[in-house]
């Protein structure tokens, strides 16, 4: 394979560092323009830069991975406003047992969720639900916002369309929906399990209630030393 010439190789690592920060650093005091149109001004500069030709772009979008992204993104929407995420939410505090359960609850949900409709949106929405029921039951957030990152990731990768590269992987290999899953469904429920007994050893104490002091307890004042 001909290595490129250095002048392309030096203006593409321009371009691909430009991508990088943008993609990082959505709000770059000089450039807030957000990850989006950080992207395509990363691809933009490739192709102002001649890395690569107008048609190589052209040719590099694939239509039916960005038409079946455009339709489980209308179908999550859909769920949204019928209020599908809200039972969810529900579901997550319905008889919980304390800080642990619901450790638990949320990779479990969020796994099944995010293979189902995307690992963005149940981040996107069901970390209100989960900020709520932590205030509500004197829990820190961290631990539950942790665990929904995390197994949202894991979860989002037994089906196709739960991650947009699943979607490449399955549609240039030619598997169907259940081969997918049937593939990597085991691999899936390990990594699932593995992560909330990680979550459970590293934040044991941490999800316990909160302690608060009562407004007699705050008015007390330690007795002055003489």
């Amino acid at each position: 394979m001909a290595m490129e010439a250095p002048l392309k190789v030096a203006l593409g690592t321009v371009a691909f560092v430009v991508f990088w920060i943008l993609a990082v650093f959505p709000a770059v005091p000089c450039l807030p323009i957000g990850r989006t149109a950080g992207s395509l001004l990363g691809a933009l500069l490739m192709v102002v830069f001649r890395v690569i030709s107008p048609e190589e772009a052209y040719n590099a979008i694939d239509l039916p991975i960005l038409g079946l992204l455009f339709g489980t993104m209308v179908v999550s929407v859909f769920l949204e406003k019928a209020d599908m995420f809200k039972y969810l939410g529900h579901l997550l505090s319905w008889k919980s047992r304390g800080g642990k359960d619901l450790l638990l609850r949320i990779c479990l949900v969020s796994a099944i969720a995010s293979a189902l409709f995307t690992n963005d949106t149940c981040c996107v929405v069901l970390t209100e639900f989960i900020l709520n029921i932590a205030r509500k039951n004197n829990l820190p957030p961290k631990p539950f916002l942790l665990a929904l990152a995390s197994s949202s990731n894991i979860g989002s990768a037994a089906t196709p369309i739960g991650n947009p590269q699943n979607l490449v992987i399955a549609l240039q290999s030619g598997m169907s929906f259940v081969e997918f899953l049937s593939g990597i469904v085991v691999a899936m429920l390990v990594g699932i399990l593995v992560n909330a007994a990680i979550l459970l050893c590293y934040f044991w104490r941490r999800s316990r209630p909160r302690r608060t002091k009562t407004w007699a307890q705050r008015q007390r004042r330690p007795p002055r030393s003489t």
